[in-house]
């Protein structure tokens, strides 16, 4: 159980790592630039042409959502782009997509769609890389 909190606690860290760069921009626009094997690797920046942030998940088990989309990262509350769902909600969700234990499901918020919708992402681990300084 201690690992477990741990590796949560280090997610949880590089979720909000990722959340203050984002927070640097009004705008974001994200894209799916690969999967390759259970690797997911999600492009961001100001033009999809010229990334300024690569973010990876690595053991991916659920993926639901457009292959582009653009956050207005002034218009979301805290500046919160990407959020670790680790309450009944991934629960839900875990269970309708019989996701398995020793998953973290991610949400991105995207504009231009319903309060409802998410971009869904469930893998064992995230990284990131700042492309342009």
């Amino acid at each position: 159980m201690q690992l477990e909190s741990l590796d949560l606690e280090k997610t949880r860290f590089v979720v909000e790592e990722i959340n203050n760069y984002l927070k640097g921009e009004l705008w974001f626009d994200f894209c799916v630039g690969k999967y390759v094997a259970d690797e997911l690797t999600v492009y961001g920046g100001l033009s999809f042409s010229y990334p300024d942030i690569e973010i990876k998940f690595k053991g991916v088990f659920l993926i639901s959502l457009p292959m582009l989309w653009k956050t207005a990262t002034e218009t979301i509350e805290n500046g919160t782009v990407l959020t670790l769902i680790d309450d009944e909600t991934a629960g839900k969700i875990n269970r309708k997509f019989q996701v398995e234990v020793g998953y973290h499901l991610f949400k991105f918020t995207p504009e231009d769609y319903p309060s409802d919708f998410g971009c869904f992402i469930s893998a064992q681990e995230i990284s990131f890389n700042i492309l342009k300084k």
